[in-house]
């Protein structure tokens, strides 16, 4: 009998675990925490060019904003997360914040004032990069 009963008290406290399907629940579960890899600093890459008129596309992958860009005045940049891990995409001086970008997340951005401009990520600020707006 102690065979039948112990089967069927698990089934029991795994399904009050689980909840009814047919009830409304939330269920929030708390942020998973990922270390940044480590990384190795080489050279600063030439800056990539986006075509005049084009919307350029900085995408964050592996826990990076890939390579320095350089756009024209005017021109929208959209910021694509694709990691699985949370990032904002802020300036260093205030001009832009994107806020939090979950995984699959876009903001997008017109520069309206040539410069350059450093941005970092406020999750995990070791994620820098640099965009150039010339005029």
């Amino acid at each position: 009998m102690r065979r039948i009963l112990i089967p069927i008290a698990v089934l029991a406290l795994t399904a009050a675990a689980c909840g009814d399907d047919d009830a409304a629940t939330t269920t929030t579960a708390a942020p998973a925490t990922t270390a940044a890899p480590a990384t190795t600093t080489t050279a600063a890459p030439a800056p990539t060019d986006a075509p005049a008129g084009d919307a350029a596309v900085i995408t964050i992958a592996d826990f990076d904003f890939g390579e320095p860009l350089t756009v024209s005045v005017g021109q929208t940049v959209t910021i694509v997360n694709e990691d699985g891990a949370p990032h904002t995409w802020t300036s260093v001086d205030g001009v832009f914040d994107s806020g939090r970008l979950a995984g699959g997340d876009e903001f997008t951005f017109v520069f309206e004032e040539p410069g350059t401009y450093d941005f970092f990520c406020e999750i995990h600020p070791s994620m820098t990069g640099t965009i150039t707006v010339t005029g």
